[in-house]
């Protein structure tokens, strides 16, 4: 759905709607919401970069979560995330 709308300003909204399902209560759903956000960035590649200053909190808060698996899935859409804009994002989060 992102990939086909090329304007940013309507990226805004889903993906806070995504960012938000992170800080769900069940774990499965914070890590769907995860692989969602990957995909997301993935398909839209460099133009996302346009909405990283409102996800670093909630990369922040998920680089400390409970969840083994949850920990993991963020450290690798961070990875990606610095690949991406060719840059650390550590001195943010």
């Amino acid at each position: 759905l992102a990939a086909t709308i090329a304007d940013d300003a309507s990226w805004k909204p889903l993906n806070h709607k995504i960012l938000m399902k992170t800080r769900h209560d069940d774990a499965p759903v914070r890590l769907a919401a995860l692989r969602v956000f990957h995909g997301m960035v993935n398909k839209i590649g460099e133009e996302w970069l346009v909405l990283l200053p409102e996800s670093i909190s909630f990369l922040a808060e998920l680089m400390e979560d409970e969840d083994d698996a949850v920990q993991k899935a963020t450290q690798d859409l961070i990875a990606m995330l610095e690949r991406l804009s060719g840059e650390s994002l550590q001195k943010y989060l």
